[in-house]
């Protein structure tokens, strides 16, 4: 759970940390190697899927319910003139 307190201390911790400084030339961005994504899979429990998108489920059932119960109550300004 995020509060105000702690949006105000990222907030201050990112302000400090900012640099006007160029990036470091040395370091490159790479995305994971096939040997770091199945070590990873390996320690989480799972077998290596070939495709990412096998990897992920999304069951979206909880969220439409809960829309759909949000569409049948009425804003507050229908209460306030009832």
């Amino acid at each position: 759970m995020r509060d105000a307190g702690h949006v105000i201390a990222l907030e201050r911790e990112v302000l400090a940390a900012f640099s006007d400084r160029a990036p470091c030339k040395n370091k490159v961005r790479r995305p994971p190697s096939d040997a770091a994504l199945a070590e990873a899979e390996r320690l989480r429990g799972q077998q290596a899927a070939g495709n990412p998108a096998e990897r992920v489920v999304i069951d979206l059932s909880h969220y439409a319910a809960v829309a759909d119960r949000l569409r049948s109550v009425p804003s507050p300004k229908e209460e306030n003139t009832e």
